[in-house]
């Protein structure tokens, strides 16, 4: 009889991987151009052989950060062998997470038509209050 899980395995493995890696990076590292990266989520293809590691990196130059990450690769890998009783540990690829600057984008954008909607809005009111003045 089998058993029905909600997630496949490489999901689960990725959950665990999100939270360790973000713990090595924060509490193991020893990196300044690491302090503004958080993991938002981790990616594993289904052999488990591979992960894709998504970061977003506070402020503007992301590069010194990535470059940092790639060097930090190893020793991120190593760590998790030793923290998680996986069969592999995978291969750790770094990808920056631009999701969260396309929901800031997007933001921008709905409060610009906001701020153009109440324009509009008052443009006309001031049009009706000139034409009931208008009339005797």
């Amino acid at each position: 009889m089998k058993r029905q899980h909600g997630f496949k395995r490489s999901d689960r493995i990725g959950e665990l991987l999100h939270r360790e890696i973000g713990g090595i990076i924060r509490f193991e590292v020893r990196d300044p151009r690491l302090e503004e990266v958080t993991v938002t989520a981790v990616r594993c293809v289904d052999d488990l052989r591979e992960a894709t590691v998504f970061v977003a990196v506070l402020g503007e130059d992301k590069t010194p950060a990535m470059k940092a990450l790639e060097r930090a690769a190893s020793f991120i890998r190593s760590s998790l062998g030793r923290r998680c009783y996986l069969r592999f540990v995978p291969n750790l690829h770094f990808r920056l997470d631009t999701s969260l600057q396309n929901v800031a984008r997007i933001e921008d954008l709905l409060d610009r038509v906001h701020r153009e909607q109440e324009q509009i809005e008052a443009e006309r009111e001031a049009r009706r209050g000139e034409q009931s003045s208008d009339e005797p």
